[in-house]
């Protein structure tokens, strides 16, 4: 299989969006191609192009990079959240188990009912790999 796109510096990228319709700022625009690159930017101007690969009349880069950022700002709100409800979760299981069983209490099986078939041996497995 032959790769048919030709490389592209980023001046010639600058071209071929100004060709296809993006309005933009070149001093603007190729420092976020440098930065970010040039195919991770097309899924944000993606919903703003046509058929023809041009771009709807007046589409501003301005708003696609507004687009990226909000994204950008979003998965990190959202990947703090996840790690506050893993941590809780995390200390809430250590305080339980330890509270109920000793602070080795994670090496009886009998004290993690919930774990089936090898996911017990495939934890105590995991911890211990984990501090080598």
């Amino acid at each position: 299989m032959e790769y048919e796109k030709p490389f592209l510096t980023f001046d010639e990228q600058a071209d071929l969006l100004a060709r296809r319709g993006l309005v933009f700022d070149r001093d603007v625009l190729i420092p976020h191609l440098k930065d970010v690159g040039y195919y991770r930017l097309s899924g944000y101007w993606y919903p703003f192009k046509q058929e023809d690969d041009t771009f709807i009349p007046d589409t501003k880069f301005e708003t696609v990079w507004n687009n990226y950022t909000f994204d950008r700002q979003f998965r990190l709100i959202v990947l703090d959240a996840i790690e506050r409800v893993e941590i809780f979760m995390r200390t809430q299981l250590a305080y339980h188990l330890a509270s109920s069983h000793g602070a080795f209490g994670y090496r009886e099986k009998a004290n993690l009912p919930s774990l089936q078939g090898g996911e017990y041996h495939k934890l105590i497995n995991r911890l211990a790999t984990s501090y080598d």
